[in-house]
């Protein structure tokens, strides 16, 4: 229980929730058996449906509620770290600590990753030092590449590392990225167009069958 608990407590901040793991825990647990009860007495054949759509439902709940939307945030995410970035490299350049650097650029630019780092950099004025404030934010960003952004910005801090080759890399690493991606949607729209068409046709199809019985 421990164990599933610390799992479904890491995939929630990941997904930015600040919700205690047990809530979930206990939500699909009650939701479940709702869902069980339901088709148990509601379907002529539930001693047969129930149990098996109450475990479909269970173990798919944290796929979809969790798993994608962990995948979704960090798409997200990761569309906005080059603007993100690529501003605090140039405001770094200007001659600014990076502490400095990374709290002008939160009030520049304005989205979630931004608000991440700003929620994390107010901690610092209450007593955690940037370290500590940029690994609390990496516990919660579930990109590696913008992590490896954020261990950079940690190395340079402590040992005063040059910042501006490694972030422009690991950018470069995002916009391929998102340019393959972009690819690969654009490739799958005649398939998912003619998936669509296939299914109208069966439909008509199956409109006319039915209206001439």
């Amino acid at each position: 229980m421990i164990k599933k608990s610390n799992k479904i407590s890491r995939k929630i901040k990941l997904l930015g929730l600040h919700i205690k793991p047990e809530v979930f825990i206990y939500m699909r647990l009650v939701s479940t058996l709702i869902l069980f009860i339901g088709l148990l007495f509601l379907s002529p054949y539930g001693y047969i449906v129930a149990p098996i759509c109450a475990l479909i439902y269970y173990f798919f709940l944290e796929y979809i509620i969790l798993d994608c939307g962990i995948k979704r945030r960090t798409i997200l995410l990761e569309k906005q770290a080059d603007e993100f970035f690529s501003t605090f490299l140039l405001i770094l350049k200007g001659n600014h600590s990076i502490k400095n650097s990374l709290v002008l650029t939160t009030s520049v630019i304005d989205n979630e990753l931004s608000e991440e780092f700003k929620r994390e950099l107010a901690n610092v004025k209450g007593g955690k030092t940037l370290d500590e404030a940029l690994t609390s934010l990496k516990d919660i960003i579930p990109s590696l590449l913008i992590n490896n952004i954020i261990i950079s910005i940690m190395e340079a801090n402590r040992y005063g590392n040059s910042l501006n080759e490694s972030i422009t890399l690991q950018l470069d690493f995002l916009r391929e990225k998102e340019n393959k991606s972009i690819i690969r949607y654009y490739r799958m729209i005649p398939y998912k167009a003619a998936l669509l068409s296939l299914f109208f046709g069966f439909l008509m199809i199956g409109v006319i069958i039915l209206f001439s019985l």
